[in-house]
């Protein structure tokens, strides 16, 4: 069999529980549903840093954040690390990537394309009728409409291109979606659906915040539909050239949106105490829990819900398994292939999780830095420099409300989850309770370099 196309493509801040599939009863996701139904709802995703850039990197590379060089948004790659673009060029893939890059700023030369042929991207606007692109050197290009639809455009131009110049490769396309991350209003009128009284609020909600929380996940729930519709399109052009059983599709997103729960709000939200104001970054399902469907009808059985822990650095390892790449030097998450094609192997007992940065360059002391893990049944997480620590049991707490971190009653778990956290440290070689940190933002000095002079103090 000739080597699989791959299309993966994610959202931008999107938590696992607005999808249909997902058991949402509120939200219009049709064609999430399909996916799922098509091939494998993966239950137990997570990104391992719930913020923009690491997380990007991490699926690029198949790297902690630690070791690529992006500690936190802002940050660019480290060099002479193979991509997930690089590799399957090498492959004989034809490569692209659209959308919103969060990597480093626009226009892009070949030596700022880390493995892709072909660019159509911006790297941060959430401004979704005002979007420009560079594609690779060229730019920046306006493009008029909701981004979302615009990103598709290109993404179907650059497929259309590639059957008539390269019919004899396959191809990889990563697309990059920004909502639903907010601004929550920006959509088409199309996908105001959602009436704020009917919207699923989950119990973590503080009622004080109730009201609130209805209209922005109205809102937000609109912002899927829409690319639901989008995700559709993609769909159709697959099944209208023939291409649907040989090709991989993988819909995911970069984090989650807390939308509330726990009393978060958005970094803009001044009336909230800084700490408060993470909306992601944080420990809680809410951040880290994330969709991750995958379709592959020439070698993947439909129908499947995965309950193997997978985590955002296994994302490069485990499509270069299904497509039969070898995976280069330094990948540190897991090829789990195995999990969706019905093969007996390991699978990993918990997810490592981090942040390491201070929200954005110099915002100062925001959600701190902390690490943690989840396994099947547990949430752990704990502070540097502070005696803050969380412990959920999620089967008997899964809205996370009942921390029972230094409960006597618990101290024989925490004190497992402690030495499974503590081993992740050194299997990673992640140096979060001895390496050196920066005095005025307190991150760790691990020769990381900014994207753009701008953030340079």
């Amino acid at each position: 069999m000739s080597r699989p196309n791959i299309i993966f493509i994610f959202s931008d801040q999107q938590r696992y529980s607005a999808m249909g599939c997902a058991g949402n009863e509120v939200v219009q996701t049709p064609n999430h549903d399909r996916l799922a139904a098509e091939g494998v709802c993966f239950d137990n995703a997570f990104s391992a840093c719930p913020i923009c850039s690491p997380y990007r990197a991490q699926v690029l590379t198949g790297r902690y954040s630690h070791k690529n060089g992006v500690l936190d948004n802002e940050y660019g790659l480290f060099p002479d690390q193979v991509t997930i673009a690089q590799a399957l060029r090498e492959a004989g893939y034809r490569t692209a990537y659209v959308g919103k890059w969060h990597l480093g700023y626009g226009p892009y030369p070949a030596e700022k394309r880390y493995g892709f042929d072909y660019m159509a991207a911006y790297n941060c606007q959430h401004n979704y009728y005002q979007v420009h692109y560079h594609e690779n050197e060229e730019g920046p290009l306006d493009m008029k409409g909701w981004a979302p639809s615009c990103e598709t455009d290109l993404a179907v131009g650059f497929l259309e291109r590639h059957r008539a110049q390269s019919v004899d490769k396959p191809f990889f396309l990563m697309m990059s979606w920004g909502p639903p991350h907010w601004p929550y209003d920006q959509y088409p009128d199309a996908y105001r659906l959602y009436d704020p009284a009917q919207v699923d609020l989950p119990p973590n909600v503080p009622e004080q915040m109730a009201a609130f929380a209805r209209r922005e996940i109205a809102h937000y729930y609109g912002n899927v539909t829409g690319l639901d519709h989008e995700l559709g399109r993609m769909l159709a052009w697959l099944d209208d050239r023939g291409l649907t059983a040989n090709t991989i599709v993988c819909y995911s997103s970069d984090h989650g949106d807390h939308l509330s729960s726990h009393g978060y709000g958005k970094p803009m939200d001044k009336w909230l105490h800084h700490s408060m104001r993470a909306s992601k970054a944080t420990p809680y399902d809410e951040s880290v829990h994330i969709p991750f469907l995958l379709r592959y009808p020439a070698r993947v059985a439909a129908g499947q819900r995965a309950d193997v822990l997978f985590n955002s650095v296994d994302v490069m390892p485990t499509l270069l398994g299904l497509a039969g790449v070898a995976p280069p030097a330094g990948m540190q998450g897991r090829d789990l292939s195995h999990t969706v094609l019905g093969i007996e192997g390991p699978e990993p007992d918990s997810v490592y999780l981090q942040i390491l940065g201070p929200g954005w360059p110099h915002r100062g002391k925001w959600v701190g830095f902390w690490r943690g893990l989840r396994t099947k049944r547990w949430t752990y997480a704990r502070w540097h420099g502070e005696e803050t620590v969380l412990m959920f049991d999620r089967d008997k707490d899964p809205w996370e409300m009942k921390n029972l971190a230094g409960n006597p009653g618990y101290a024989d778990v925490q004190a497992e989850l402690e030495t499974r956290l503590k081993r992740w440290m050194a299997d990673t070689d992640d140096p979060f309770e001895t390496g050196e940190r920066d005095p005025s933002t307190g991150i760790l000095k691990l020769g990381q370099q900014f994207t753009n002079e701008k953030w340079v103090r």
